[in-house]
């Protein structure tokens, strides 16, 4: 267990894991656990100005890890059509945080064990829904385009068959999550939502009937769209005024649609009509804010956002999902509902599947499987050598068992990209057959 605690309150023979100044904008670092071993440490972190600390409460590693420094307002860009503000130096993403209570009326589910058997099983099911999915997003944003009523009933059924599979194992449909695809990226991308959703709401233990609906109005959360004129929709460049204001009927418009959609509980309603709400009351359609905002649109919009920043699109190239996360714990309380942020960090790892990271060997490697339990030592592929010669076959590690091999880093793949993409597949293709 992560802890934040006031700096006052660090001891000798704690172990950090983060540091924060808690004025807005100030900087955040975050490292793998370090050992404090005597007041001269702690009067030093405050005289740099932190105010808080993050402690590990078990199984410390003190392999330290500096994160740079970030600094500057932060914008999604998920929506209008402007590029997104870069940071001048890489970052490393959040930590895992304790999490506080929920004013929201959800039971609290411990993180779920690693089992990766069940996850190799799961798997070939998950891709085959997902890819089920993609194709009834697609048929039914055409038929609304053209006029037509969605049938609700498909709908329905690749919905429960997403519900069931989270169920079965969190993380094999997750991980799916990270597929995008730039030229159907609205048909990806609802999908996506749908996922991380579900995914999220897998965590916080809500019912298999909640995550149904909270899963119809995430798949269905940007209708609307398909009734803002394609010129817009597609418009590489940044949106103007007047487009930005079309754009953002998308919500209302989706809500007019399903609201004529048999079979569709207000529940769901509420994912497309106010997933574009802000927890500061500064988003839209109707400025709601904190609570008075739906969970289940608190939900898609934190799931919403993250997709649209690790997503390449014609004005932006995505961020890697660390960056991403890193990005969203500053928006928490603000853009966010915190606890749903922190809880999206729980879900996906500090390092998500498919991540490419460096290790302190030197050996390249891609994230396998989250390990929820402890999050900076997640299952790896290691497909490189200290002096970055390919391995003739990927190693997978488990970095909990592991004394001499830590992730340092989180890099952009860049040209290894199809290299990672290849291994994963195989991978996972080489899970099934065994």
């Amino acid at each position: 267990m992560i802890k934040k605690i006031p700096i006052e309150d660090l001891n000798t023979g704690m172990y950090i894991s983060g540091l924060e100044k808690d004025a807005p904008g100030e900087m955040l670092s975050f490292m793998n656990s370090i050992l404090i071993k005597d007041g001269a440490e702690i009067d030093r972190l405050k005289s740099k100005g932190y105010l808080s600390a993050y402690i590990v409460e078990d199984d410390p590693q003190p392999l330290p890890l500096k994160t740079p420094r970030m600094d500057g307002p932060v914008s999604s860009g998920a929506e209008t059509g402007r590029p997104l503000e870069k940071a001048d130096e890489p970052v490393e993403p959040p930590p895992v945080v304790e999490l506080r209570a929920s004013e929201a009326p959800v039971p609290k589910a411990a993180a779920p064990a690693v089992d990766y058997g069940d996850f190799y099983k799961e798997l070939k099911d998950a891709r085959e829904v997902r890819n089920e999915a993609e194709d009834l997003v697609r048929g039914f944003m055409q038929s609304v385009r053209a006029g037509e009523e969605i049938e609700t009933g498909p709908v329905n059924e690749t919905v429960g068959r997403m519900v069931s599979s989270i169920f079965r194992n969190q993380d094999a449909l997750t991980s799916l999550a990270r597929l995008k695809s730039f030229d159907d990226y609205t048909f990806a991308h609802s999908v996506n939502v749908c996922i991380l959703s579900l995914t999220l709401g897998r965590h916080m233990g809500l019912s298999e009937t909640a995550l149904h609906n909270l899963g119809v109005g995430a798949i269905l959360h940007d209708i609307g769209k398909m009734l803002v004129p394609e010129t817009i929709l597609k418009k590489p460049g940044a949106l103007s005024d007047a487009e930005f204001r079309e754009m953002k009927r998308h919500t209302e418009l989706g809500g007019d649609i399903l609201c004529r959609t048999k079979d569709i509980t207000d529940e769901s309603r509420h994912v497309t009509l106010h997933h574009h709400e802000k927890f500061d009351g500064s988003g839209y359609q109707d400025s709601l804010s904190g609570n008075g905002i739906h969970l289940f649109a608190r939900i898609a919009s934190v799931a919403d956002v993250y997709d649209a920043m690790t997503s390449n699109r014609v004005y932006q190239k995505g961020m890697l999902p660390e960056v991403a996360l890193k990005k969203m714990y500053l928006m928490r309380g603000t853009h966010f509902d915190s606890e749903l942020v922190e809880r999206l960090i729980r879900s996906l790892g500090i390092y998500p599947i498919g991540s490419f990271v460096e290790l302190s060997t030197g050996e390249l490697a891609v994230v396998r499987m989250p390990n929820h339990e402890h999050p900076l030592q997640p299952r790896v592929l290691i497909f490189s050598s200290r002096d970055k010669a390919p391995y003739e076959k990927p190693l997978e590690v488990d970095l909990k068992g592991e004394i001499g091999r830590w992730i340092i880093a989180a890099r952009d793949p860049g040209p290894q990209k199809p290299v990672i993409d290849r291994i994963m597949a195989e991978a996972e293709g080489l899970s099934l057959a065994s």
